[in-house]
């Protein structure tokens, strides 16, 4: 079984009308797998919470039983699309750290710690 994909789990959670879930799986070679997902960050933080004490009680290395959600910033979303400006002799003149959002109809200049209304993880 692949590991559980956060595109999945939010899938998953909206499809059902949830703010939190916690899924749990286990493969068919009896390998176990956790993921979680909340509509907001606070909610995918106590999701998190929430799926490191499953972890926890079923047993799992308390080293993974430390997860936390990933940041909805844009350096973390499909979307964003770093701009590294132009190149030229000795090299872009850009580093990236600004970039433009491509979910709008026209790109959008964001920074990559900015946070998104429609954020959608790269992971």
């Amino acid at each position: 079984m692949d590991p559980i994909t956060i595109a999945q789990a939010k899938e998953i959670r909206e499809s059902i009308g949830a703010t939190h879930l916690v899924l749990f799986a286990i493969g068919v070679d009896g390998q176990q797998h956790v993921a979680t997902h909340g509509a907001t960050q606070l909610n995918a933080r106590e999701a998190a919470k929430a799926g490191n004490k499953l972890k926890a009680a079923l047993g799992w290395p308390p080293d993974l039983c430390e997860s936390k959600p990933l940041p909805r910033q844009c350096k973390n979303c499909v979307f964003w699309k770093p701009d590294y400006g132009t190149h030229c002799f000795n090299g872009w003149t850009g580093d990236g750290s600004s970039g433009f959002c491509r979910f709008e109809p026209q790109h959008i200049n964001t920074a990559q710690d900015n946070l998104c209304g429609h954020f959608e993880p790269n992971a």
